[in-house]
């Protein structure tokens, strides 16, 4: 019992001494939540966005009531800079305490309602700075909080949302079809010498993340199979040192619907299908998805995916070349071939191109209105034209081509929406040329630096490629199934609830 008690007051008195020690220095209580400081940004809190431009004032507020705390006599607040250094004054609301030399000292009635803007962000550089309050009683310091942001400046740094392109061929925009892969865009305007940082969630769970400059800013989502809603949100940050920084947070829901529908120009069963490219974020022969060596290869580049009016794609040009994969001829005296595709044109120039030999090729190109259809070798070039409507928008395609005694031939037909619109063109053009094999490639052909220069960077974005041997027109007429334009079922609705 005497031990007990001589522990008991050996701690008392430890305590005692502490406290007492006290009374000659600043007292610091860090326990998390006992004053709640803050600060507005634009009528926003700072634990909500902690970007600051240099038009944007920082109001520092208790969140909840001190007027019934007699300890709290003021609130310091001042900024540090990444190496730790005061940036200007601290600014000492006070009720009645008198300020040291270097603080600026703003008397208020009570520390309750809103406090005057902090007087110091016009003058901070761009980049990360920490707030750091203080609440004070006397010269004691009850409580010290920090809070991190960015100081932009007058530099642009904006998110005006998220938006969402699905396939070329989609009609209805309000439904993603299960397993479906749309592109998601954070759309952002900001200056160059900024390079923003973008991360991606499904829900709560972080999906993808990296730098704009990287590709980040567009996120490839493949709708998964179970119907309902779906939220995906974006966070946004103008560096990539984000690390205690609240970004500008946007987000959309998308409903996905489990009805399978066909939405492609062809199925993986037509007859005579060699190659099938839908282009829904890959690059995979559709009709044999693991088969790498059917794979289109971009020429020493990742692929580009574009976006446009809602829709998207791979985009090709003087930049962008994917190449199929090589395709050889049997021993027939005569064989017939057909590309079928949709594809939206977004500038002059060369769209694709087929070499045959090391000196024959063909051609695709739009010019103003038309499209153009060249056969070339060393010594002769023929050509084709057809008109496309001007309205911007993709466009059904087929090129025909075939091979019998020494001569190639091709003509090509334009089919507006959907393949049963089409007419088959007139006689084809036609070359000299011993061909045993072909490969195409999406894109324009690079002759020189000359020539690369007057071909656009992107001529057009690809939606659907097929490649067939020996199937004519009318048998592709009858294997293509009309789009659906899909509502969503009283089903799909109830079993995303």
């Amino acid at each position: 019992m005497i031990v007990r008690n001589l522990i008991k007051f050996s701690l008392l008195a430890v305590a005692v001494a502490f406290f007492c020690g006290c009374d000659d220095m600043d007292s610091l209580i860090t326990s998390a939540g006992t004053y709640k400081v803050n600060a507005r940004v634009n009528g926003m809190p700072m634990d909500e966005c902690s970007f600051v431009g240099l038009t944007d004032r920082i109001y520092p507020y208790f969140e909840e009531n001190v007027s019934d705390d007699p300890d709290v006599t003021a609130l310091m607040v001042y900024i540090k800079n990444s190496n730790g250094e005061v940036i200007g004054k601290k600014v000492l609301y006070s009720l009645y305490e008198a300020a040291e030399e270097d603080e600026l000292l703003i008397q208020v009635k009570n520390l309750d309602t809103d406090l005057p803007f902090l007087p110091v962000q016009g003058s901070l550089p761009v980049g990360r700075y920490t707030m750091i309050s203080q609440v004070m009683s006397g010269k004691d310091i009850l409580q010290r909080n920090e809070k991190i942001f960015y100081y932009l400046g007058n530099t642009v740094f904006s998110y005006k949302g998220i938006n969402v392109h699905l396939p070329g061929i989609t009609d209805n925009n309000q439904v993603i079809l299960k397993e479906t892969v749309i592109m998601l865009e954070a759309k952002l305007d900001f200056e160059s010498r900024l390079d923003p940082y973008v991360i991606w969630y499904n829900g709560r769970k972080k999906i993808s993340e990296g730098k704009f400059s990287e590709g980040a800013g567009y996120l490839l989502w493949k709708a998964p199979e179970e119907s309902g809603f779906y939220t995906i949100r974006a966070e946004v940050y103008p560096i990539d040192n984000y690390i205690g920084l609240t970004g500008y947070q946007k987000e959309t829901s998308i409903l996905v619907s489990s009805k399978t529908t066909a939405m492609h120009l062809v199925t993986e069963n037509t007859a005579q299908l060699v190659n099938w490219y839908v282009f829904e974020g890959s690059l995979n022969d559709s009709k044999l998805i693991t088969s790498a060596d059917r794979s289109i290869k971009p020429a020493g580049k990742n692929p580009k995916w574009l976006s446009f009016d809602g829709t998207y794609g791979v985009a090709a040009g003087s930049e962008n070349v994917y190449t199929l994969p090589s395709s050889s001829l049997s021993g027939e005296e005569t064989q017939k071939w057909q590309m079928l595709f949709r594809f939206m044109p977004l500038g002059e120039g060369q769209l694709f191109f087929v070499q045959f030999e090391p000196d024959v090729f063909m051609y695709l190109s739009k010019t103003g209105l038309n499209l153009v259809l060249t056969l070339t070798s060393s010594d002769n070039s023929v050509s084709h034209v057809v008109s496309i409507p001007e309205k911007t928008s993709f466009i059904t395609a087929g090129v025909n081509f075939s091979f019998s005694s020494g001569l190639l031939s091709a003509r090509i037909n334009v089919l507006g929406e959907s393949v049963e619109q089409g007419e088959l063109a007139a006689e084809p053009v036609s070359i000299e040329a011993k061909v045993d094999k072909f490969q195409v490639s999406l894109g324009a052909k690079k002759e020189n630096d000359a020539e690369s220069a007057v071909q656009p960077a992107v001529t057009a974005i690809w939606d659907e490629f097929a490649l067939y041997n020996t199937v004519p027109l009318e048998v592709i007429k009858s294997e293509v199934k009309q789009k659906a334009v899909y509502e969503p079922s009283e089903a799909d609705i109830v079993s995303s609830n």
